[in-house]
């Protein structure tokens, strides 16, 4: 589906209006965002559309040796409006240096890939579809015993996105991003126990209902293993890490030290060292279906690509938007990004790109099944929920607390944990553990957990502290 309308448009209508000299770009978005919220098994409210519309523009001025960088944001789109976002981009610019000659802008004559990312249901009907899914959610509790949704809501986000510059590109296109917030509570029994709780987070491009009878028992154990749960043992030992947890892990921290960014900083490991095990290969699926950080275009308006990060343990390639691909002398890998806050963010138009991975892709390996992978662990922790990990995005440190894992005992899955940390380096200079360097199986089948595509991964040894 393709952005088309006055709306879809907004870019080009502003950039008609713009009276400045190349090379500049204009970005802009139209959003529509929809929420219902649950209170128990009750709908407590529901909202929308809450549309939000609005432009970027960024110029760049050669300036000697370098570049001044100006942008600015605007939602008024008359003539005087573009005018006066365009004089603060440039007095922006006369302060704003990057270190670049030059930079090249796409032209738009690349055809961009075919990207799924765009529920059509949700599209025609952005409430009745919400409203569909809740019914299904909720009917999957029905009939359960000592198990309840406490609150949660779901979220609707339906852009259009335009963007053009002076080097002659006109792009445009749609997407849907939904996310999802369930909080499950378990409780009853004879034991006395506290109740148990399991919080659900997750984003993605489409509503699958389908799916959700398979969830629900699954959060439904996890909240039940809660109350039962125990602390973790302390050590260095085994760790198995579901998809869920390296979506909280991989994606910042390759994002991040991979990018162009990190490597004008000088904090970006080298082409061709060796970061993983030789079985370890990482790519950026900018076209990955139906993820959230996917789309046909980067936020520059270039077609996304795929870009092999890892290559059998070595550094294959660093991410580049225009900017960072001019001023290290490389070419733009499609990775300009408009991030704000989470996924579903809609005010993409008033902040300017930088490089940052898309979707991360870990290929899968020969570790066999979670079970097997287990197995294999012999004795040590099943991490699969893991608190806030935060990771360091120039050491890559990371750790979180545990709020549902289990223990491993002989090979086999034993009973649950919760509390207490694990942690580790995601990467670490040559001769030092981490994460990508310690691991001992990659599993052979991969799920998709937010903006990662990933196998679960066995990494002997991790740091596991318990409470």
């Amino acid at each position: 589906m393709s952005a088309n309308g006055s709306s879809a448009e907004l870019a080009f209508r502003a950039a008609s209006l713009l009276k400045a000299e190349p090379p500049w770009e204009v970005v802009a978005e139209r959003s529509r965002r929809y929420e219902i919220h649950l209170q128990g098994t009750r709908i407590e409210l529901e909202r929308g559309p809450v549309t939000a519309e609005g432009y970027g523009v960024r110029l760049l001025r050669p300036r000697g040796g370098t570049l001044g960088v100006g942008f600015q944001a605007s939602t008024d789109v008359s003539l005087e409006g573009v005018a006066a976002a365009a004089d603060d981009a440039n007095a922006a610019a006369r302060h704003a240096e990057f270190p670049a000659k030059s930079v090249e802008l796409p032209s738009g004559n690349e055809s961009a890939p075919s990207v799924p990312v765009v529920d059509p249901k949700l599209w025609s009907d952005p409430l009745g579809a919400l409203r569909g899914y809740v019914d299904t959610l909720l009917g999957e509790f029905d009939g359960r015993n000592g198990v309840v949704p406490s609150f949660g809501s779901v979220k609707a986000v339906l852009s259009e996105v335009s963007i053009t510059n002076s080097s002659g590109l006109r792009a445009a296109f749609s997407s849907t991003t939904v996310e999802l917030e369930v909080a499950v509570k378990a409780f009853g029994g004879p034991e006395g126990r506290p109740p148990g709780e399991y919080w659900v987070n997750d984003a993605a491009r489409r509503l699958e209902p389908e799916r959700l009878e398979r969830s629900v028992d699954d959060w439904c154990r996890y909240a039940a293993d809660v109350r039962r749960a125990v602390p973790p043992p302390s050590g260095e030992l085994p760790v198995v890490l579901t998809t869920e947890v390296l979506d909280g892990i991989l994606p910042i921290v390759l994002g991040t030290r991979f990018s162009g960014q990190a490597r004008l900083r000088k904090i970006a490991p080298e082409l061709g060292s060796e970061v993983g095990v030789p079985e370890l290969t990482i790519r950026d699926e900018g076209e990955y279906a139906w993820s959230p950080g996917s789309a046909p275009y980067d936020d520059e308006g270039r077609p996304h690509v795929k870009t092999t990060l890892i290559d059998r343990g070595a550094v294959g390639a660093h991410l580049y938007d225009a900017l960072y691909a001019s001023a290290l002398g490389a070419r733009s890998t499609a990775s300009a990004r408009r991030t704000t806050v989470g996924p579903s963010a809609n005010l993409r138009f008033a902040f300017p790109p930088h490089p940052e991975a898309s979707t991360t892709v870990v290929l899968p390996g020969d570790g066999g099944s979670l079970d097997e992978l287990v197995e294999e662990a012999g004795d040590g922790v099943l991490v699969t929920q893991l608190g806030w990990a935060q990771p360091d995005p120039v050491s890559s440190e990371f750790g979180g607390e545990i709020r549902i894992g289990y223990r491993i005992r002989g090979g086999k899955i034993a009973e649950p944990l919760r509390g207490g940390t694990v942690g580790g380096a995601g990467l670490a200079p040559a001769g030092a553990a981490s994460l990508l360097r310690n691991l001992a199986g990659i599993g052979s089948s991969s799920e998709r957990s937010g903006t990662l595509v990933s196998p679960p991964l066995l990494a002997r040894p991790l740091t596991v502290a318990g409470a």
